[in-house]
């Protein structure tokens, strides 16, 4: 088959299902951009709209990301609303700013009300006020309402996590009750039964006072009071709970769905798990980028102007830190010159210094972020590493010594070498170690200790063991 053909050709979705075959998920997407370009440069609109309804939103969403944004927001116009939103929730925040521009507000509006709450309410919190204060203007009273409301909260708190979309009953009600609370959901709004796993009770207060799994409730007689069935005294957490702390208790929980309440209990929202993968994702990308002294923003970003000054700073500092090496070096200028075969192995030195530092601060980083790492046990972790440190260093020291006696004939410089490396590796490890748990305890982001940080503190250290041990043992 030529390449014309197979360009015009219609990819086929696996089987029935709406999903993209896992197995062969790459060249799939790649046919339906090439299908997607193809339809959109013919002007071919109705078998493009046919074939996109097709997809779920997730497979879209990823389909017409290295579309244009006006031929992404062409396809967004011919998808039916719910599509739309779900599709355009997947979507980066800086594309969706730029799809904003392309499309009328009144469209807009009617995207952003088929979302849930929460996404919504993310979305417009990254457009600028002006822009956002005129969809919200446009949408219906009730999710107007209910997204101004969420706004109000700091987007890195449980209340900036939390949806309004949940089922709620008062403790006096019976089973029958709660059906029709469900029923009257589905009939609102279908979409929300996917999020649906419990029912919760309030009392006249409206506070939370309990819970009912959906699946016990169909089973009970409906003229069964729902206080008899309930599961009392339900986890939940408050509204200004920073997110970390809430991906955190829902894990160590195993939750689905997790309440939260403000300071009187009263309920105000609903996180479900999926918001809870989102925040994690979020916390990793950002602790990655710290650690190569950058920012999580920067895969997004366009302009190169604000990714260099974004990474500069950091750029700036661990120069300094090299000219700091290089002053130090010039002080042991007569080591050097005494025995030049010195110099053959400062870099080796240095960057067994770095790369022991790199690993046991990436690890000490991620345990504080998973909760595995406890903060009041630093004497436990710090001997962890020193006995980790004395076995690695010790089987390198050796292994240097060999090769430097083997390749110079020099004891001497084979010994220093040997204890210069060991001396550094358990220097590595312990500050690799110590400095992010010591971070953490002043309440300091340790990802910050991390990448060019721990990288040039160990330099120095480096260079100062390393040529400190060969003047004191040699000369």
């Amino acid at each position: 088959m030529s390449e014309e053909t197979d360009r015009n050709r219609t990819p086929q979705p696996a089987a029935e299902d709406s999903f993209l075959d896992p197995a062969h998920l790459e060249q799939a997407r790649r046919e339906y951009v090439r299908f997607f370009e193809t339809c959109l440069r013919e002007g071919r609109e109705d078998e493009l709209s046919a074939t996109a309804r097709e997809l779920s939103p997730g497979d879209l969403s990823e389909i017409v990301r290295p579309l244009s944004v006006e031929d992404t927001a062409k396809v967004i116009q011919l998808l039916p609303l719910d599509q739309a939103s779900d599709v355009l929730a997947e979507i980066n925040n800086r594309s969706f700013e730029a799809l904003m521009q392309l499309l009328d507000i009144e469209s807009i509006a009617d995207i952003v009300e088929e979302m849930p709450s929460d996404e919504a309410t993310d979305l417009l919190g990254e457009l600028e006020d002006e822009k956002a204060r005129e969809i919200l203007a446009a949408m219906e009273e009730e999710e107007r309402g209910e997204v101004v409301e969420l706004l109000q909260y700091s987007p890195d708190t449980a209340g900036g996590l939390m949806a309004k979309e949940f089922v709620v009953v008062p403790e006096d009600a019976t089973c029958r009750a709660a059906v029709e609370a469900v029923r009257s959901v589905e009939q609102e709004d279908e979409d929300e039964l996917d999020q649906l796993h419990f029912i919760f009770v309030v009392d006249g207060a409206q506070r939370l006072v309990g819970r009912i799994p959906l699946v016990k409730m169909l089973l009970e007689p409906w003229s069964m009071p729902v206080a008899n069935i309930m599961e009392r005294d339900p986890h939940f957490v408050s509204v200004d709970l920073d997110q970390e702390m809430v991906a955190q208790f829902v894990r160590d929980h195993d939750l689905v769905t997790l309440p939260v309440v403000d300071e009187d209990r009263v309920l105000l929202g609903v996180i479900s798990a999926d918001d809870v993968l989102d925040v994690l994702e979020e916390e990793a990308s950002e602790d990655i980028s710290r650690l190569a002294g950058t920012s999580a923003e920067e895969l997004g970003e366009t302009s190169s102007f604000k990714v260099a000054r974004a990474r500069l700073p950091w750029l700036l500092g661990a120069l300094a830190g090299q000219i700091g090496c290089v002053f130090m070096m010039q002080h042991f200028e007569a080591s050097l010159s005494a025995t030049v075969a010195l110099a053959f192995f400062i870099p080796a030195i240095m960057a067994m210094g770095g790369n022991t530092g790199i690993q046991t601060s990436s690890v000490v980083v991620r345990g504080l972020a998973t909760g595995e790492v406890d903060v009041y046990h630093i004497g436990r972790y710090l001997l962890r590493e020193l006995g980790t440190a004395l076995i690695t260093g010790g089987l390198v020291s050796i292994s240097l010594y060999l090769i430097a006696g083997l390749v110079f004939g020099d004891k001497d410089l084979a010994m220093v070498l040997m204890a210069a490396m060991m001396a550094v590796i358990v220097f590595a490890a312990l500050a690799g170690t110590a400095i992010p748990l010591m971070l953490h305890k002043a309440g300091i982001d340790p990802a910050i200790a991390t990448g060019p940080f721990i990288t040039t503190t160990n330099d120095l250290t480096a260079i100062l063991i390393y040529l400190g041990m060969a003047t004191l043992m040699i000369h």
